[in-house]
């Protein structure tokens, strides 16, 4: 069989279409972004949907500086009246995702180098077609010499993303379409690591600025995985049209539905079986139902069952929210992780972060991807459950996170010896033993656990801890589970 590459880890349309990676059509959201004609919209997704790709598909589309119609050749948006857009408009793309530091000088030298990246795609374009006399002209070297200076301060930057739109609608005099993608990650790192009050007024004016009465501005997309409100980036905005995992605006195109899941896996000899269901499916998105899409990807690269998707995040914010929870929250929890459904009252409209409450940490839960929405019971309360296996080990985890605060420091999915373990608890009291636990899913559990154990020895998950390690493979199936064990000393 002439397998085509799987697009895992590479978000970049282009490169997917040019190289021959396998794709799934998801180019309709292009229309639907032009019917729609938001002013500015938000698409708040899990990590690992399709967030990135989709994004840099459409900055593909619409930018005016590159020729698109051999990659989008085949594709649904090609055979609607709305190709004729194509290539039409500039365009401005960031990708935040990976704006992010344990201190604010080490995000904003992030977010320097992704805004240097982007202005310098600009800088051929500035130089030809602005006036060098100009106001605009002189602004943009003005900002773009900052960029480059790695001493210059972030203040000098509070205004430069609404800058740009007016530097190149001046160039083009077309107004850029904005793309944001992922744009609360720095928010969400600046509250994990504690400056958020250093930051949180730059970010208001940086992205309200642009978003916020611009005349300068076409549209606006951004994506990201919470909804952050208040406090900090939409202070001084108008809110903008936001889509949340209950919108039925954009829901078939973020994820997999069961359709595309088994063509998938056709495509490279495997069957979307009942096992690969109850681990990856479950997500409804305004009822359409979703498998994840990063761990089907990887599930057909290797095909075996493993939990892919809860091991690329280390989830320090849901851990803290859950930290200050009340009791009648974990009596809903011990209801979610036997597998039921329970009803809650659910805030997507606000983060945890920025109003600590039940209703915005049931929110901060499926917004992440760890709950689904059954149902809508009225403009409040919603029926919500965990949607699948995957997501289940780590509910566990979650739960026994909490049960072990004071006595043990809990990590999660900790890069340690040669990868990654599922789960690190490492001592605060004398004598206790270090314990680390690795997750398996699967029928088989005594070769399972067995394997689970292999792999924390094989994979020295143990290496920076020192003293006694009680190592733990647990398999688990439903309500089945099989545990192996071994004390080493390190």
């Amino acid at each position: 069989m002439n397998k085509k590459p799987l697009p895992i880890g590479n978000d970049e349309f282009r490169e997917v279409r040019e190289q021959g990676y396998y794709y799934i059509d998801k180019s309709l959201m292009i229309r639907d972004f032009l019917v729609m004609g938001d002013k500015v919209a938000l698409i708040a997704r899990p990590r690992r949907f399709g967030k990135t790709l989709n994004m840099t598909m459409m900055r593909e589309f619409f930018d005016i500086t590159v020729e698109s119609r051999q990659i989008f050749d085949r594709l649904a948006i090609s055979n609607t009246s709305f190709a004729k857009q194509m290539n039409s408009c500039p365009v401005i793309f960031l990708t935040l995702k990976n704006c992010k530091g344990a201190t604010a000088d080490e995000l904003i030298f992030t977010l320097k180098k992704e805004l240097l990246r982007e202005f310098l795609r600009y800088e051929a374009v500035a130089e030809e077609k602005l006036d060098h006399d100009s106001y605009d002209y002189e602004n943009y070297r003005d900002i773009l010499n900052t960029l480059k200076d790695k001493n210059s301060s972030y203040i000098y930057l509070t205004t430069s993303l609404v800058d740009f739109t007016r530097i190149v609608a001046a160039c083009y005099g077309i107004s850029p379409i904005l793309l944001i993608d992922e744009y609360d990650q720095p928010i969400m790192s600046s509250y994990e690591y504690n400056y958020h009050d250093t930051l949180g007024t730059f970010f208001s004016t940086f992205f309200g600025a642009a978003l916020k009465g611009n005349p300068s501005l076409g549209h606006a997309l951004l994506t990201g995985i919470q909804r952050v409100a208040k406090e900090s980036i939409f202070s001084q905005l108008n809110n903008p049209k936001v889509y949340t995992v209950m919108s039925h605006q954009y829901a078939p195109y973020f994820g997999l539905t069961a359709g595309e899941t088994e063509t998938l896996l056709n495509a490279y000899g495997l069957s979307l079986t009942t096992d690969v269901q109850q681990m990856y499916d479950g997500y409804l998105f305004s009822g359409i139902g979703m498998y994840n899409p990063w761990s089907i990807l990887n599930y057909a690269d290797n095909a075996f069952l493993d939990n892919y998707w809860t091991n690329t995040s280390s989830n320090y914010l849901i851990r803290q929210a859950l930290e200050k929870a009340t009791a009648s929250f974990w009596q809903d929890f011990d209801v979610l992780a036997s597998g039921a459904e329970t009803t809650v009252w659910l805030n997507l409209d606000t983060s945890y972060v920025e109003r600590e409450s039940n209703y915005s940490l049931w929110g901060l839960l499926v917004n992440a991807g760890y709950l689904t929405v059954i149902k809508r019971n009225d403009a409040t309360s919603t029926v919500v459950k965990i949607p699948n296996n995957e997501v289940m080990t780590e509910f566990l985890m979650l739960g026994m996170c909490m049960t072990l605060r004071g006595s043990y420091e809990v990590t999660s999915n900790l890069e340690a010896g040669l990868g990654r373990s599922d789960i690190t608890l490492r001592a605060l009291i004398p004598n206790k033993p270090h314990i680390i636990i690795e997750f398996k899913q699967g029928i088989d559990l005594e070769t399972l656990a067995k394997e689970a154990l292999d792999q924390i020895m094989k994979q020295e998950y143990y290496h920076t801890l020192r003293g006694n390690i009680l190592c733990i493979g647990l398999a688990h199936d439903k309500k089945r589970c099989k545990i192996k064990h071994e004390m080493i000393n390190n």
